[in-house]
């Protein structure tokens, strides 16, 4: 947060914590369109069409405006639209800057970022989880079936999914403070208006029920999450996303690009395997705020049927009588509005019913099956056999090379499953994350052809050792 004042002026918030707050508050929401939204060529208005912009606003807040001190006294004019532009400049959401005879007016960079949040606060737009879905679908396809050319796509649908990710925890976050809202509430209007304004037009997304059909941009979640892992354990399309990605992006350092693609894959994965608890968590609030409006608006509207038919007979009653009494009566006449019915058994509160405790049970220990224990072993083993360690591959080579400083891949040795494991991984050593100093012991080249073994057919490459690497401490 500390970042964020850095980058803004510290007098930013000064109009939105003064008297005129709700005023400010409104310029700042009808003034967006100026800078932002605008399609003609001058990207910066002039000083006298904002201020025009602010006199406009103001004539129809007029009511609203309290007096403030003027930030700049030098200034002549005094009036409210002049006092908010020069307090809005002097604050720092707006700059000035000169052009000839002409004076522009600017938002700074960070402020302009800061703005377009606040104004989608305020006014939130309705998001189409099938269209954000859809779009996620297209570039992860595009990327894995183009991995080199779309490598941009993946990192787009990341971000889409981020967001995707963000909107769904902001609607619960809403549904479950709007819980609260409804049971302060003491007005049927106010229940009512709460839960259409901020349940239905605000917090529901637009096609939140057309993702409850069996037709729905949902569906492609499986696909979606099956190319996912696919690209992640892919080491092939792997390579071709981080070299399209240091081509399109000028990135040198193959560890930050490899880096930058598992995070965008890993980021794809867990939005999309979370999804669908994420999605009962919004149904189990949606059901609670209906069920707590259906309650509320029941508890609130409660009276005795034909209640404002015996109303409106005693008032009926009461006419002629009050046309009769003189005006300095002092007795009050007796008008019961209510039947008092006789008491019984029916009547009286049943008393609550005592529960019992549940019996206590002692935990019996079962002792533990050898088998499980041995099954458990095995599979430990059986991962760390898989497991890439580059100190492995650093003993793999060292034993294939001896001593020579190079070898072609078709004469390495492949005879157990860590053997394996190396070969399938020494190829890859450019890309291979955590061996920066295997890469500087050794170096990979890539040949016409094919290697062939019994085990694993793959490109043709020539393993070198690099000068100056010595063969007992790359054993180490």
């Amino acid at each position: 947060m500390s970042q964020l004042f850095d980058r803004v002026s510290d007098r930013l918030f000064s109009p939105l914590a003064s008297a005129n707050r709700q005023v400010y508050a409104g310029l700042l929401l009808d003034l967006y369109p100026l800078f932002f939204d605008q399609v003609h060529e001058d990207v910066f208005p002039s000083r006298e069409t904002v201020r025009r912009e602010i006199e406009e606003r103001l004539a129809v807040m007029a009511a609203s405006w309290q007096d403030e001190a003027d930030p700049t006294a030098q200034e002549a004019d005094g009036t409210p639209a002049a006092l908010a532009y020069r307090r809005l400049v002097a604050a720092g959401w707006l700059e000035e800057e000169t052009e000839g005879y002409r004076v522009r007016v600017a938002v700074p960079p960070a402020v302009g970022t800061l703005w377009a949040a606040l104004v989608e606060i305020a006014r939130p737009d309705r998001v189409f989880y099938g269209g954000m879905v859809l779009s996620i679908f297209n570039n992860v396809q595009r990327a894995y079936e183009e991995p080199r050319a779309q490598v941009l796509a993946l990192r787009q649908a990341s971000r889409e999914a981020r967001r995707f990710l963000q909107h769904i925890n902001t609607m619960i976050y809403g549904l479950k403070g709007l819980l609260g809202e409804i049971g302060d509430a003491r007005d049927h209007r106010l229940v009512l208006s709460r839960f259409f304004d901020d349940f239905v037009e605000r917090i529901l997304v637009q096609d939140y029920k057309r993702l409850k059909t069996r037709n729905n941009p949902f569906r492609h979640r499986l696909r979606i999450l099956q190319l996912v892992r696919e690209l992640e354990y892919d080491l092939p399309r792997k390579q071709e996303l981080v070299a399209g990605f240091m081509e399109q992006t000028g990135e040198a350092d193959s560890e930050l690009a490899w880096r930058a693609m598992n995070d965008d894959i890993v980021q794809l994965r867990a939005v999309f395997e979370q999804l669908d608890g994420h999605l009962a968590r919004v149904d189990t609030y949606r059901a609670k705020v209906e069920r707590r409006v259906a309650d509320r608006v029941r508890y609130l509207d409660r009276a005795h049927p034909g209640m404002a038919t015996r109303i409106a007979a005693a008032l009926q009653r009461l006419g002629p009588k009050l046309a009769d009494l003189p005006e300095d009566a002092p007795t009050p006449l007796p008008m019961p509005l209510l039947d008092v019915r006789p008491v019984g058994t029916r009547s009286l509160r049943e008393a609550p019913r005592h529960r019992r405790l549940p019996e206590p049970l002692a935990l019996r220990s079962r002792p533990a099956d050898p088998a499980v224990a041995a099954r458990q072993q095995a599979l430990r083993a059986y991962l760390d056999r898989r497991r890439i360690d580059p100190r492995r591959i650093a003993r793999y080579l060292e034993c294939q090379l001896a001593g020579r400083g190079a070898l072609d891949g078709a004469d390495m040795r492949i005879e157990s499953v860590e053997d394996f494991i190396a070969f399938t991984h020494v190829r890859h050593l450019e890309y291979l994350p955590g061996a920066t100093s295997l890469r500087r012991q050794y170096r990979i080249e890539r040949r016409p052809g094919w290697v062939e073994n019994d085990w694993v057919r793959c490109p043709a490459f020539v393993a070198h050792r690099r000068s100056g690497a010595a063969g007992s401490r790359d054993a180490a």
